[in-house]
């Protein structure tokens, strides 16, 4: 057992001096690039390139300018818009609330109007009744008045 650790620990040792050099063998440094430019026209063409490069850049940092300020803008248009949003949503909090009591109080009434309804009913009733209770008592007004002619 104790051999074989020492099998895998020099094993392990060899692989990584292996790894450590094959690594040194392929990583060569970089050779810069130098460029060499001998003739005037060259240098022109230099100058133009790099002048026009220049003047792409100003292009394109103006259009960043011009996207940033319209971000900026449609920015505020967007806070704005989110304001009016929450100003819109409490006025119609506002009016769900008067709704509610709107709606409670007319529940209320018509409580009050079917109950109110009821009670008329139970009072022409009672008024027809005491209608029928005078005919009847005229009635017999009228014949107690005959009896007593008749006598």
């Amino acid at each position: 057992m104790n051999q074989k650790n020492i099998f895998y620990l020099l094993s392990l040792i060899a692989i990584f001096f292996i790894g450590h050099y094959y690594s040194q063998l392929n990583i060569s440094p970089v050779k810069p690039e130098i460029i060499i430019i001998n003739n005037d026209d060259e240098v022109k063409k230099q100058k133009s390139n790099i002048q026009s490069l220049q003047q792409q850049l100003e292009d394109l940092n103006n259009q960043l300018i011009l996207a940033l300020d319209e971000l900026k803008s449609t920015s505020q248009k967007l806070n704005l818009s989110a304001s009016k949003i929450q100003v819109l949503e409490e006025e119609l909090s506002k009016i769900q609330n008067a709704f509610n009591l709107s709606d409670s109080s007319l529940k209320k009434s018509n409580t009050k109007l079917l109950e109110n309804e009821k009670t008329l009913k139970e009072l022409e009733k009672a008024l027809s009744d005491a209608e029928l209770d005078i005919e009847l008592i005229k009635f017999d007004l009228e014949i107690a008045e005959a009896n007593l002619r008749a006598n």
